[in-house]
C-alpha cells in the first residue's frame, strides 16, 4: 500500500467506492488532503524532475515527469528520445489522469456475485496469490488448457512475462498493435526479409499515402509528425507533395496536396492499376528491378492484362485521365514513395509494396527500408482477437485465462460481446484499471500503472536503428498495486517451479537492469543524446569506432536509465537487398481478383470521381455489390484520441474527441451532402444507424466529397463496466457488424431522432 495511506485510512472512504475496489472520489480527495499536508512540511515543495517511458500507445516515447514532493504534477517529452525529441502528444499528456483516475483499482480483491456485476471484496495480496496459483496448480494437473493474453510488445519485460507463461505451460495469445509489424508479414513475402518496414517518409519527394493517418496516429505518431514536418519543408530540396487515398476526409486528407475520397474496398483496384500504367508505358528501371530478380515478369503481364486503365477506372472510380496522371507524376518524382495505413487488407497492401518495388523505393533513403523485426519463430503469434472468439467454440474450454490488459477488447476487429468467457474455468486481471477485464474476471490483480513502473521497450521501427527505452519508476506506488513480474515470481515459487525457467527475474527492475547489462557489453550504441551526439557516435560506427559511455556496466545502466533509453543509431546500408537476394529475388504477389470489366457504351471521361447517385436511389443496377440489408456502406475509423491501450477513463481524451468538426463526448458519423440530403439529416443532427446486427446513435457530420452512399462512424470502445467518465461514451460501431468479419460489407439504414 502507498506510504501516505494506511489500511485504517482505507476502510475511512471504501464506503464511497465501487465495492470497496476503486478509488473512489472519496479517496481521490483524502489522496489530495494527505499530499497537500505533506507538501506544508518544507516552506515550498520540492521540485524535481525524472524520466519516464509513455505507454499511452506501442510508440514508446519518452517523457519528462515534473514532481513536487514526489508527487507528478506535469508531463512533457524527453528532448533526448530519438523518437519524439522532446514533443508528446494528447495521449501522453492524459497518462498523468491515469495515476490519478478516481476509478482505480486500490488492491486486489475476489469477485462476489456474477461476472459483470461488479461485486467484489477486498482480499489481501497474500490470498489473490495464493488464489491464482491454486488455480493455477490445479489446472496443471488436471491437464486444463491455460490461456495468457495481453498487447503484443518487445523487450526484457514482455520476454520475461512469455518466459513464464512457456514454463508453466500456458497457450499465449497478443493483441497486435497497430505499428508496422502488423505490415511485417507481407513484408516479408515479398522480400524475405524477417523485419518491419521502415517508410522513410522525411527524405521523400512525392508520397501517395493509401488511408495511413500520418499526421494524426500513424505506426509511430509523433516520429511520423516530424518526418512529416520535413518532407513538407523540403530543405535544400522541392516542398514533398503528398497524395491521400482515403474514403473520409480526415486530418491527413485536409492536409494533402490532393485527396482521392475512395473507400478501402476499392483502393486495392487503384493500386494495381499505377503499377499496370508504369510497367505499360514502360517507366520503371528495368536495370535496377532485373538485379532485384524475382517473378516480375509474371507479375507483369499479369497486372498488365487485367488492369487496364479502363477496368481500373471502373473498379475505383478513379478517371483514366486522373490515373494517368498520378502514375506518371510518381514516377517522374526522384524519390517517390507509397505508405499504407497499418490495418489495411493484405491485397492492399501487396499492392503498396509491388509499386514500392516497381518505382524503385526499396532500400534507398526516401523508400522503404528495413527495420528490426522478431525471430521467424516469434513472428507467428496468435491473435488475441481470434483467441478469445475461439473460446465460444474451443472444447475443452481453457480452465484458467490470466488478461494482462484489456486491449485486446478494444481492436475494431473484436467483438463487444464477452460472453465466451463464461465457458472458462477462471478467469484473472492484471490490469491496475475498471476496465474490460474487471466485466470478466473472477479475481483482480492490479499492477503498476505507467509512471509507478518499470520500462523496458523496444520500441516500433521508425529509422531502422535499434532502440531500447528504459526507466526506473517515476513516481511511488500510490495504491496497493505490484510489479508484473513480482506478481509472477510470488506465483512461480507457490508452484515450485525452476526459477530460473519459470521466473528469473524477481522484478522488472532487475529485468530491465539485466538487459541494459548485456548492452554495455555489445561496445556499439549510446544512452539517449542530443541529435548532435547521436550523429556523432554515427559517424564514429560508420569508421569502426566505438567511445564508451561508461566506465564500467552499472555506470554504462544508470547513464542510461538517467537518459531513458538507449539506441544504436547505425544502420547498415544494402540489408534489405541482401535479403532479397537470399530469398530468391522478389516475390510479388497480384490480388486474386479480378477488377470490375467496363460499363458497357461508356466513355472514359464518364468514369469519374463526380458521378453522384444518391443513396435513398441506389438500385441494383447502380450497384450491384450493395449490401441487401441497407443502402448505407459502413466503414469505421479510429480517431486519433481513442486511447486502445492505457487507461479508458481520461476525460481530456473525450474533450478532444470530434474535432473540428463534431462536438466532444460522443461518437459521430460522417456523410457527404449527397447522402445526408437524401435521408434527411443535416449537419450536427442526432442520429441513429442500425444493420441486421444493432444499433447505435451518434451526430451526424456532413463533409464535402464523402463518397456517396456510404456513412464512416468514429470506434470509440463501449465502458460499461468502465471508469464514471469511460461510461459516458457508450455508441459502439462493432455492434453493427455482430459477430461477422470486419471485413465484411455492412449496409446500414439512417433515420434521424
Amino acid at each position: 500500500m502507498a506510504p501516505n495511506i494506511n489500511r485504517r485510512d482505507f476502510l475511512t472512504y471504501a464506503g464511497a467506492t465501487l465495492a470497496g475496489v476503486t478509488l473512489g472520489e472519496a479517496g481521490r480527495r483524502y489522496l489530495a488532503r494527505v499530499d497537500e499536508r505533506a507538501a506544508t512540511w518544507r516552506p515550498s515543495p520540492a521540485e524535481t524532475w525524472t524520466v519516464s517511458v509513455c505507454r499511452e500507445c506501442p510508440a514508446g516515447c519518452g517523457v519528462r515527469v515534473r514532481l513536487m514532493d514526489q508527487v507528478p504534477v506535469k508531463l512533457e517529452g524527453n528532448p533526448l528520445c530519438p523518437i519524439a525529441r522532446g514533443r508528446l502528444c494528447a495521449k501522453g499528456q492524459a497518462a498523468l489522469e491515469s495515476y490519478f483516475d478516481p476509478d482505480r483499482l486500490v488492491g486486489p480483491a475476489r469477485r462476489d456475485g456474477p461476472r459483470g456485476s461488479n461485486r467484489w471484496v477486498r482480499i489481501s495480496w497474500t490470498d489473490a496469490i495464493n488464489e491464482c496459483a491454486s488455480r493455477l496448480g490445479r489446472a496443471r494437473s488436471n491437464g486444463g488448457a491455460v490461456m495468457a493474453i495481453g498487447a503484443d510488445g518487445r523487450g526484457p519485460v514482455e520476454e520475461a512475462w512469455s518466459q513464464f507463461w512457456r514454463a508453466v505451460p500456458a497457450d499465449m495469445a497478443w493483441t497486435e498493435q497497430p505499428t508496422a509489424d502488423r505490415l511485417s508479414s507481407r513484408f516479408r513475402a515479398l522480400t524475405g526479409a524477417v523485419a518491419d518496414p521502415v517508410f522513410d517518409l522525411e527524405h521523400a519527394t512525392h508520397v501517395i499515402s493509401f488511408g495511413a493517418p500520418i499526421v494524426e496516429d500513424w505506426l509511430s505518431p509523433l516520429w511520423a509528425q516530424r518526418s512529416y514536418g520535413r518532407f513538407r519543408r523540403g530543405v535544400g530540396r522541392p516542398r514533398g507533395r503528398l497524395v491521400q487515398v482515403e474514403g473520409r476526409r480526415s486530418l491527413t486528407a485536409r492536409k494533402a496536396d490532393e485527396w482521392l475520397p475512395i473507400p478501402p474496398e476499392k483502393q486495392t483496384a487503384l493500386a494495381y492499376g499505377l503499377a499496370s500504367v508504369l510497367l505499360r508505358e514502360d517507366r520503371v528501371d528495368r536495370t535496377a528491378l532485373a538485379a532485384l530478380g524475382g517473378n516480375l515478369v509474371d507479375f507483369e503481364r499479369d497486372v498488365v492484362a487485367r488492369f487496364t486503365p479502363d477496368n481500373v477506372a471502373v473498379a475505383s472510380g478513379v478517371p483514366v485521365v486522373t490515373l494517368l496522371r498520378l502514375a506518371r507524376d510518381l514516377a517522374a518524382s526522384p524519390q517517390p514513395l507509397v505508405v499504407v495505413n497499418a490495418d489495411a487488407a493484405p491485397e492492399l497492401v501487396d499492392g503498396v509494396f509491388a509499386l514500392n518495388a516497381i518505382v524503385g523505393a526499396l532500400d534507398r533513403p526516401g523508400g522503404v527500408l528495413v527495420g528490426t523485426g522478431r525471430t521467424p519463430s516469434d513472428a507467428r503469434r496468435q491473435s488475441a482477437v481470434e483467441a478469445i472468439d475461439a473460446l465460444a467454440t474451443r472444447s475443452p474450454a481453457p480452465a484458467l485465462v490470466v488478461l494482462r490488459d484489456a486491449s485486446a477488447f478494444r481492436s475494431l476487429a473484436a467483438s463487444p460481446d464477452t460472453a465466451a468467457f463464461d465457458r472458462c474455468g477462471f478467469v484473472v486481471s492484471l490490469s491496475p484499471y475498471l476496465d474490460e477485464t474487471t466485466a470478466v474476471a473472477d479475481l483482480l490483480l492490479p499492477t503498476h500503472t505507467p509512471l509507478e513502473s518499470w520500462h523496458g521497450l523496444v520500441p516500433p521501427s521508425s529509422d531502422g536503428s535499434e532502440k531500447l527505452a528504459c526507466a526506473a519508476p517515476a513516481a511511488p506506488a500510490r495504491l496497493e498495486t505490484r510489479d508484473l513480474l513480482a506478481v509472477q515470481r510470488s506465483i512461480a515459487e507457490k508452484l515450485s517451479l525452476d526459477l530460473d525457467q519459470a521466473s528469473p527475474f524477481a522484478s522488472s527492475g532487475e529485468a530491465v537492469r539485466g538487459e541494459l547489462e548485456r548492452l554495455a557489453k555489445l561496445r556499439r550504441g549510446v544512452p539517449y543524446t542530443t541529435g548532435f551526439e547521436t550523429n556523432w557516435a554515427l559517424q564514429l560506427e560508420r569508421g569502426g569506432w566505438w567511445v564508451a559511455p561508461a566506465s564500467s556496466a552499472a555506470e554504462f545502466t544508470k547513464v542510461a536509465l538517467d537518459a531513458g533509453g538507449w539506441l544504436d543509431p547505425y544502420v547498415g546500408a544494402g540489408r534489405l537487398r541482401d535479403d532479397i537476394a537470399r530469398h530468391g529475388g522478389l516475390s510479388l504477389v497480384p490480388p486474386a481478383l479480378p477488377p470490375a470489366s467496363p460499363v458497357a457504351g461508356a466513355r472514359p471521361e464518364e468514369l469519374t470521381l463526380a458521378r453522384v447517385v444518391p443513396a435513398a436511389l441506389v438500385t441494383a443496377t447502380d450497384d450491384a455489390d450493395a449490401p441487401s440489408e441497407g443502402t448505407l456502406r459502413l466503414t469505421a475509423f479510429t480517431p486519433a484520441p481513442v486511447n486502445l491501450g492505457g487507461s479508458p477513463n481520461q476525460p481530456v481524451l473525450f474533450e478532444l474527441l470530434g474535432q473540428p468538426d463534431s462536438a466532444p463526448w460522443q461518437v459521430w458519423a460522417e456523410l457527404g451532402p449527397e447522402t445526408a440530403r437524401a435521408y434527411g439529416v443535416s449537419h450536427g443532427a442526432r442520429i441513429r444507424i442500425t444493420s441486421a446486427s444493432g444499433s447505435v446513435d451518434a451526430m451526424a457530420v456532413v463533409i464535402e466529397r464523402t463518397p456517396p452512399g456510404t456513412i464512416a462512424v468514429a470506434f470509440v470502445p463501449a465502458q460499461r463496466a468502465g471508469g464514471r467518465w469511460a461510461q459516458l461514451v457508450s455508441a459502439d460501431v462493432r455492434r453493427l457488424w455482430g459477430r461477422r468479419p470486419r471485413s465484411e460489407t455492412v449496409g446500414v439504414r439512417v433515420t434521424t431522432l
